[in-house]
């Protein structure tokens, strides 16, 4: 059960509104949107106490909607056969990822509501940036405050994107040598295979070393002089890793 749903989004509240405001009707609602943007974490805090039945089972759905007045069905747009339904005098919250057939839609529910994926509600992305990092934090035991890259957070998959790159940013800032000796150390376990490996995984090393190099010291010289290295050799390498 959901106890809490977090969003600062306006039209995301105008949706809260509209189903707290039909609570007490037997009419039937659907809520459509993209995958992992919230639906179901919306539907679950704003009726915990329904039953819920998955729409990948037609059979048992049919069995929920006769047995109950109120439910959920979440994955809507599965249904084999959505003409065979009948929700008069039921109230039936349905969630889905995409329309599927409008003029059915249009004749089974009420209201219809569509919400947004996060790349249209960024006053969430920041909310939820917050949330993930106080999870991830909980969840690693990492005692430290938390920065990470906002220009480098991934909603391309809305929440499970986000969630996956905050904790991938989080995960990499915190490693000490001795983490990355490990990782490096599985990755060649599985990939050594050929008679030039030295010389082909060395960039693993060679790229971030000089990458991390020139943007703190901005200067190849310096960053020379700093390697311990010839600046020609740094220049060659610096072509060689496609850094210029």
């Amino acid at each position: 059960m959901t106890s809490q749903f977090f969003t600062q989004s306006i039209q995301v509240q105008k949706i809260i509104k509209g189903f707290n405001l039909t609570k007490s009707l037997l009419v039937s609602s659907i809520l459509i949107g993209d995958f992992h943007i919230g639906k179901k974490s919306l539907v679950s805090y704003l009726f915990p106490n329904l039953v819920s039945v998955d729409g990948s089972n037609q059979e048992k759905v049919e069995e929920y909607i006769k047995n109950n007045d109120e439910l959920i069905i979440t994955n809507f747009e599965r249904l084999t056969n959505i003409e065979s339904l009948d929700f008069t005098n039921k109230r039936v919250i349905a969630i889905a990822n995409y329309m599927g057939n409008e003029k059915i839609i249009d004749n089974l529910f009420a209201f219809i509501y569509y919400m947004p994926p996060l790349k249209e509600r960024l006053e969430d992305v920041e909310l939820l940036t917050q949330i993930f990092l106080k999870e991830v934090q909980t969840n690693l035991v990492i005692s430290q405050t938390l920065t990470i890259d906002t220009g480098r957070l991934d909603i391309s998959n809305n929440s499970k994107s986000l969630k996956k790159s905050i904790y991938e940013q989080v995960f990499i800032r915190n490693c000490g040598a001795k983490e990355i000796e490990e990782i490096l150390y599985h990755y060649l376990l599985e990939n050594l295979k050929g008679n030039n490996d030295y010389k082909e995984y060395l960039s693993l090393y060679e790229k971030p070393l000089i990458e991390a190099g020139l943007a703190k010291y901005g200067s190849q010289l310096k960053l020379s002089n700093i390697l311990g290295i010839n600046r020609n050799t740094l220049r060659k390498k610096i072509y060689e890793l496609n850094l210029d």
